[in-house]
């Protein structure tokens, strides 16, 4: 009757280690290849919104622009795409000197223009 030695020539411990560093490896890399495409991701989302934001910030300040030079109190414009702005003006009209500061907010993007006379 011949004898198995089953400790010399067991060599399936190494193929287990080598199998989970491997997987562990590619697991690694796939998760840095996933953050930098999220954020390229998310850098083309806010490119949009932040587009948006900027024209509700010019639409504000021309709105601004118009009501001060004319002394005039048209209505705010209205915003149809989900976008709003906040204003704020230091304009005086006698002396014609001040500034104008608007922001357009779309989303969680703020983008703001400035005005000064």
């Amino acid at each position: 009757m011949r004898k198995i030695n089953f400790f010399n020539n067991n060599k399936s411990g190494q193929v287990f280690l080598m199998s989970i560093l491997v997987l562990g490896a590619v697991f690694g890399l796939a998760i840095l290849l996933m953050a930098a495409f999220i954020k390229d991701l998310r850098q083309s989302v806010e490119t949009s919104e932040s587009v948006k934001a900027l024209y509700a910030a010019d639409a504000a300040m021309e709105w601004q622009i118009y009501n001060n030079l004319n002394s005039l109190s048209a209505p705010a414009p209205s915003m149809i795409n989900g976008t709003s702005f906040e204003w704020k003006s230091n304009f005086n009209p006698n002396t014609n000197k001040g500034d104008i500061k608007t922001v357009g907010i779309s989303g969680a993007v703020r983008r703001g223009l400035e005005v000064n006379f």
